[in-house]
Order: structure tokens, then C-alpha cells, then sequence
């Protein structure tokens, strides 16, 4: 079977080949049968967590190979490695403390047909680079306009929001709520971005946090921060600043 990732990376899992669109010059990356099978177990769980049990269980057990935690992170080591040669400033693999790892659900997976596999638009590398500096940006400007958008509701019902901590005396909320364990990484990431960005506490102001997840696994990640200020109980101008964590 084969499978569009990223948009831009055809993997082959019968093979464990990949291979750039648009680039036929180009010989394909070739993975070895236990690295395919570590490659084919990520994308069939797309945006799931694998525990490391079950690398080892499916990857090694079931092929009557012996393995071990130190042999599956080589391999993942390995797989990235070949995977940013191949589209640089892409994190495909995300570790997860103390369970495993995952292909991140940021990353679009498309099963391929034999048919669409010859009809796929031709993309360079360079070129696709820069349109996902684009999307990114008007993803962020999109952002910004669904924050301001939200928090200048007249009825705006705070209620309805999550306190996350507090900068000096000015709450910071978030959109949605963040599991216990993840609440320390955000406060020190609202702290440092509030710093750099020179943001101080004013009268009648608030903050709002948006944080993408990945962060909390300690990859690359957005972060967007707005100071709110408050007339009347409402929210009437913000100031945002952005980031992008590495």
C-alpha cells in the first residue's frame, strides 16, 4: 500500500520505499525490514500513540527478533534522520514521555491507489517548503482574526473559557482545557513568550493563550498570546504576539 505524507512524500510500505513527487531523477530512500515495519506501525495508528510495548510486541516478537527500548529508539533516530533529509522543517515522529511515540496528526496521511500514484501534481521540495511557510502564516493571521473575533462578543461569557494561571494581577485563559500534567509547560511557556514579547499586567487587562500541542512533547509547535483590555466588562482591543517553539 501506499501513502501520501505531508503532501509531498510517497511511502511505500510493501517496499518501505520513499520517494519525492515531482523528483523521478531521484532514486528512492530505501528502509530496512525493521525500520518499514516501525514506518508501517506509525502510519496505520495516524495520530495515535504507540506504547513501546507494542513496537516491541509486533516489530521484534511477532518476526522472532529479540529487541529493546535502546534498539527502538535507534531506529527512530534513524527514520527521522531520513525523513528531514527528505522534507527538512517537518517533524513527522513525536515522542511521548514516558508511553512511546506517534506519527503527528498535524501530518496529512492519504492512502494512495496505483492510479493516483501516477496522476499526483508535480511538487518540488523547495517549492513546497515555501508554501507551507505560507499556509502556516495564514494560519496564524486566520488565528488572530478568530481570537479578536471572539473575545469582542458583546455578550462575551468568561464563564466559559479556562483559567490557566495568572501574569501579576491579569488572568490567562485558554480556549480549551489542558490536562493537569500539561498545565506547568504551559504557565512557563505563557511566562516566557509575555516576557519576550514585553507584555506587561496592565489595569483592566486579561490574556488569552492558545498553544498547540506538540509542544508539550517538546517539538516544534505555534504558541499565540493576547493581551485583552477590558471597558465595561468587555474586551475592546488586543495586542498578540506569536511564536514558534523549536
Amino acid at each position: 500500500m501506499k501513502y501520501l505524507l505531508a503532501d509531498v512524500l510517497v511511502y511505500n510500505d510493501e517496499d518501505g520505499s520513499f520517494s519525492l513527487i515531482g523528483a523521478p531523477e531521484e532514486e528512492p530512500q530505501m528502509l530496512t525490514g525493521t525500520a518499514n515495519a516501525i514506518m508501517k506501525l506509525l502510519v496505520a495508528h495516524h495520530g495515535n500513540v504507540i506504547e513501546r510495548e507494542g513496537f516491541l510486541r509486533d516489530v521484534w516478537d511477532e518476526r522472532g527478533l529479540q529487541g529493546s527500548n535502546n534498539s527502538l529508539n535507534q531506529y527512530i533516530s534513524i527514520l527521522r534522520k531520513m525523513l528531514a533529509s527528505l522534507v527538512p522543517d517537518t517533524g513527522f515522529i513525536v515522542t511521548v514521555p514516558k508511553m512511546g511515540f506517534m506519527l503527528s496528526a498535524d501530518i496529512p496521511v492519504t492512502p494512495l491507489r496505483s492510479a493516483e500514484t501516477q496522476s499526483l501534481p508535480v511538487k518540488k521540495p523547495r517549492r513546497w517548503r515555501y508554501e507551507l511557510l505560507f499556509c502556516s502564516a495564514l494560519t496564524l493571521c486566520v488565528l488572530a482574526l478568530c481570537i479578536w473575533s471572539f473575545v469582542i462578543k458583546q455578550n462575551q461569557d468568561h464563564a466559559k473559557m479556562h483559567l490557566l494561571t495568572h501574569i501579576g494581577e491579569c488572568p490567562v485563559y485558554t480556549f480549551s482545557p489542558l490536562a493537569d500534567v500539561f498545565h506547568s509547560k504551559a504557565i512557563t511557556l505563557a511566562q516566557k513568550i509575555q516576557h519576550d514579547g514585553n507584555l506587561p499586567c496592565l489595569k483592566n487587562s486579561i490574556f488569552y493563550l492558545h498553544i498547540q500541542n506538540t509542544l508539550f512533547y517538546g517539538h516544534e509547535g505555534r504558541l499565540v498570546l493576547s493581551q485583552c483590555f477590558l471597558t465595561q466588562g468587555k474586551a475592546s482591543a488586543c495586542r498578540t504576539l506569536y511564536t514558534y517553539e523549536w
